[in-house]
């Protein structure tokens, strides 16, 4: 067996949980609740040695004193997965032949890289997503010729749009390059108009 066979079985689980919820998984979960939300649309893509992966849908990010929760869902509303991030680790909810199921971790971008077979930046979304670098952790935070700026942490590259007139950003791209077994990552998120709210 190849080195690069578990890391395809764990693309193709992650590709099978996709297809799950986009042809019928009926699973939904409902909206978390949190003292602030974002929602808007995200784009993925994942590609791996040999395998690669798109899913465009929905996400929603609630932020509270407790933790992080992340959903993304298909354009139709169902769940694809749900990762919660707090104190007293990682939970991760993705569809299953027999409906929702759950796993934890300590860590929720490892828990994802363990389930999906790619890492989610559940560590850093709630920071990056309002301009900003996580606290507590190293980066790298240089101006963009369109005055946006270029974000560099936990291995991710995170590409800031400019402030609008609110002074929110509404759109991240956030890029992780193959690391090892780890496929890399693109994951574009562009927020409502009025998020968060």
């Amino acid at each position: 067996m190849s080195a690069g066979a578990p890391a395809a079985r764990r693309l193709r689980r992650g590709a099978a949980l996709f297809a799950a919820a986009i042809l019928g998984a009926c699973s939904t979960l409902p909206p978390a609740a949190g003292i602030l939300t974002y929602s808007g649309k995200f784009a993925l893509r994942v590609s791996g040695t040999e395998h690669q992966d798109t899913m465009n849908g929905r996400f929603a990010l609630s932020v509270d004193d407790a933790g992080v929760t992340l959903d993304l869902s298909t354009p139709l509303g169902t769940t694809v997965a749900r990762i919660r991030s707090g104190p007293q680790g990682a939970l991760l909810t993705v569809p299953g032949s027999e409906g929702l199921r759950t796993e934890q971790g300590p860590d929720p971008d490892a828990l994802s890289q363990r389930v999906l077979g790619w890492t989610l930046p559940v560590s850093g979304i709630r920071d990056w997503i309002e301009g900003r670098p996580a606290a507590g952790r190293p980066y790298r935070l240089s101006a963009a010729d369109d005055g946006g700026s270029l974000l560099e942490q936990d291995g991710w590259t995170i590409r800031l749009d400019p402030r609008g007139a609110d002074g929110h950003i509404r759109k991240l791209d956030m890029n992780r390059a193959q690391q090892g077994e780890a496929p890399s990552v693109s994951l574009r998120v562009v927020l409502d108009p009025g998020a968060p709210g």
